[in-house]
């Protein structure tokens, strides 16, 4: 993967960079802060202690008198041995002047203290720990020093070993994570390559990647994505193909017609009636037409809208309801129903009952009789939509060819597009059924729609 500024790569790598210098830093600031407070708090420990012995020994150093020097003095007396090369000193102040004074003494003289308690002193780039007590009940002071040079450098010590281990650590997991991501990351390149070669005339699918996760996941979501990309193209070239075929007829025919209209002004009364009366036919046959197919397109692209409980018993009273209004002279005589719901898109299902009850009305006899039945089989929890009809049939060697769109039996009469056995094949398997063509008792055609149930009413009811 090539290296860029804004490269999911480089900013993982910068991120974690970023991420351990500063657990690292903090981690090492904490050590090196508790072991410098752990120094400075026996430093001042011991100059308690110091402190306590000297204030017994007092009079001694009062005794002694003033003692000064850059070297150790090792006098006989106990008093000279307790600071024997102790980088200490100690001094007896009395009226804001040394009166006494024993131990190292640095080349320049230190401040006097100007209260008591502990306080740090720097003299010469020497740094000094002190504590000031006040010695009897005169006002005089006693001052115990400590040189903390030791401290001060292994504070910077430890500080510098941090900050080489903190880079150590940024450099190491910069390079690991720059690494490992290339592994991490390789699938993701490999989607990328992919995507980059689709073009529109493409069907092959991104790599599948099983890990990691992620990527696995939007290796499926874009071939998803792709799946229905190309089921939508393929409904849109399908819908586009067959539109121009089926509209070439009957635009072809209103086109002629409109012509000798308009050749033909002075055309007789009934023959203009006739020529109005076939465009008014071709008319309804084109958007009859462009109605299925723009129908057919959206459930090839599987562009519905979401599932809800559909009460068939009720859909298929209204559907037929509205049939014997478009067909008053055909008898629909609708069984005793169950009320049954199933899940699906209530239009959909109604396009498919309304195809079948006026497909038998137009194919059956001009007066016949459509029959309609709806049971519900508790073995396999499904439900079965029939409707028959008193017509000449479809010969069973005819019937698997008649789902498919365009395609009209040898034995019809009717007018029609051929699509609606087409249309009601399409809405049975968007709802996860099945659409089975059969020779009625009365000898036409019975065609049955079987749906999963979703759950079963009680008691039955006579239309």
């Amino acid at each position: 993967m090539k290296l860029t500024p804004r490269s999911l790569r480089s900013q993982i790598t910068a991120a974690v960079a970023v991420l351990v210098t500063v657990v690292v830093a903090l981690a090492g600031l904490v050590i090196v802060a508790r072991i410098d407070h752990r120094d400075r708090t026996d430093a001042d420990r011991q100059l308690a202690a110091r402190a306590a012995k000297v204030r017994e020994d007092a009079d001694k150093l009062l005794d002694q008198g003033d003692h000064t020097g850059t070297g150790t003095d090792t006098g006989g007396d106990d008093y000279g041995g307790l600071l024997a090369g102790s980088q200490s000193l100690v001094r007896l102040i009395s009226d804001g002047q040394v009166i006494a004074q024993r131990g190292e003494t640095p080349p320049t003289p230190l401040p006097l203290p100007t209260r008591d308690g502990y306080a740090t002193l720097e003299t010469d780039g020497q740094t000094w720990r002190s504590l000031t007590e006040p010695l009897g009940t005169a006002g005089d002071r006693l001052e115990v020093l400590q040189d903390i040079d030791p401290i001060e450098r292994r504070l910077a010590d430890n500080t510098a070993i941090v900050a080489a281990v903190t880079l150590f650590a940024a450099l190491t997991t910069a390079a690991g994570v720059w690494l490992v991501t290339r592994i991490i990351l390789h699938p993701l390149q490999r989607l990328r390559a992919g995507a980059l070669a689709i073009s529109a005339d493409t069907t092959k699918p991104l790599p599948a990647a099983t890990r990691p996760q992620e990527v696995a996941d939007l290796s499926r979501a874009l071939n998803t994505m792709l799946d229905q990309l190309r089921t939508s193209m393929e409904a849109t070239r399908r819908f586009t193909a067959d539109a121009g075929h089926e509209l070439r007829t009957p635009l072809t025919s209103l086109g002629m017609t409109i012509e000798t209209l308009q050749r033909n002004p002075d055309l007789p009364a009934h023959q203009r009636t006739r020529a109005l009366e076939a465009m008014r036919i071709e008319h309804s046959r084109i958007t009859a037409l462009l109605t299925g197919l723009q129908t057919l397109a959206r459930g090839d692209a599987h562009a519905l809208p979401e599932r809800t409980p559909v009460h068939l018993s009720e859909l298929l009273d209204e559907a037929v309801a509205h049939a014997s209004r478009r067909h008053p002279a055909v008898t629909y005589r609708l069984a005793a129903v169950t009320p049954v719901t199933v899940t699906g898109w209530p239009a959909g299902l109604r396009l498919a009952v309304d195809n079948l009850l006026d497909n038998a009305a137009l194919h059956g006899h001009p007066d016949g009789t459509v029959d309609i039945r709806l049971t519900h089989d508790t073995a396999d929890n499904t439900v079965c939509v029939t409707i028959s009809d008193d017509g000449p049939g479809i010969p069973p060697d005819q019937r698997h060819a008649m789902k498919e769109r365009f395609t009209r039996g040898t034995r019809t009469r009717s007018p029609g597009s051929g699509l609606g056995l087409a249309l009601v094949d399409q809405q049975t398997h968007l709802h996860h059924g099945t659409l089975s063509l059969d020779q009625s008792p009365a000898g036409g055609l019975e065609a049955t729609v079987a749906l999963p149930a979703c759950s079963v009413g009680a008691g039955v009811r006579d239309r």
